[in-house]
């Protein structure tokens, strides 16, 4: 199996990662030879000195991961090069027949006023953000898909209620739902929770919460490709669960109650490390959230596994 992933611009993206045999924290120096960062790799991988070039294998994908985004209309000069930068890698895959799809991990606008002198409405989670953030998802010229971060239902003063805000969120998007599921390779599926709760949220508003109806669709997913029937899954959130063992925000996320997937949900909080340490098909998890990007060694982490194992 071949995977390439593409951090893109902003993008604030965090991982952890299940090695086959690994059962402990392992530095990122360990992976660096892996990481594979050519805008030409599938061209230099399928193709000889002569151009012909040999058809990739059931395996062969590549994935862009974006992390917040954030954008503001009135700053989007950094985001047509960063586009560029990923699109020449999007379009390599694609040009010798590589699946190519990617996903944002949400928090797609700017969490302020674009127009203050007139308005306080915050631009994140309004119509016009999300109509913003669909142009230019769509324009990586892959399928996208995207899960909803903390700022992504923020529409406050165009909807009143988070229900309202989440049917525009999906009808703008083009998605079904809150969750996806997309087949990338064979046996191999990219799957993505989003959350659901804003102005209902019980104790912050800013609270990643994935609902009990995606937390049980995402078990029977697991259950239903397993790892022994050759079952690979990337999962991606906007926040990570806890137990990744990522690096955190404790003087913000953390006594915010905001740090992790259903931060103050009891039980539903340990419910999604507990799924990864049982099935084994969950190969990694993407998420943004922490504005950290890739310069930390703890950015990309190995969880162990179930100690009782």
């Amino acid at each position: 199996m071949r995977l390439v992933v593409t951090l893109a611009l902003l993008s604030n993206t965090l991982a952890f990662l299940r090695p086959a045999g690994s059962r402990a924290l392992a530095p990122l120096r360990n992976i660096k030879d892996e990481i594979i960062e050519s805008p030409t790799y599938y061209a230099d991988e399928l193709c000889d000195d002569d151009e012909e070039c040999a058809l990739p294998d059931e395996n062969q994908f590549c994935v862009a991961v974006l992390g917040d985004l954030h954008m503001d209309p009135r700053h989007m000069e950094d985001y047509g090069p960063g586009r560029e930068h990923v699109k020449t890698v999007l379009d390599d895959a694609q040009g010798r027949g590589v699946q190519a799809a990617l996903v944002s991990l949400g928090d797609v606008g700017e969490s302020k006023s674009i127009d203050p002198e007139n308005t306080a409405e915050l631009f994140a989670g309004t119509t016009a953000c999300h109509e913003l953030a669909a142009d230019y998802l769509g324009s990586f010229d892959v399928p996208y898909e995207i899960v909803g971060g903390n700022h992504d239902l923020e529409g406050i003063d165009e909807f009143a209620t988070d229900e309202e805000n989440l049917d525009m969120y999906l009808r703008v998007h083009g998605k079904p739902t809150a969750q996806f599921m997309r087949q990338i390779a064979d046996k191999t599926l990219l799957v993505g929770l989003g959350s659901t709760v804003f102005r209902e949220a019980k104790y912050t508003s800013h609270e990643v919460i994935i609902d009990d109806a995606q937390i049980a669709w995402f078990e029977r997913t697991l259950e239903e490709h397993p790892s022994a029937d050759g079952w690979k899954i990337f999962v991606f959130t906007h926040a990570p669960p806890i137990g990744s063992g990522l690096r955190v925000l404790q003087h913000n996320h953390v006594v915010n109650g905001c740090c992790w997937l259903n931060h103050s949900g009891g039980a539903t909080t340990r419910k999604f490390i507990e799924l990864v340490r049982k099935h084994r098909c969950v190969k990694a998890w993407f998420s943004g959230h922490f504005h950290l990007g890739q310069d930390y060694e703890d950015s990309i982490t190995f969880p162990t596994i179930d100690p009782s194992e």
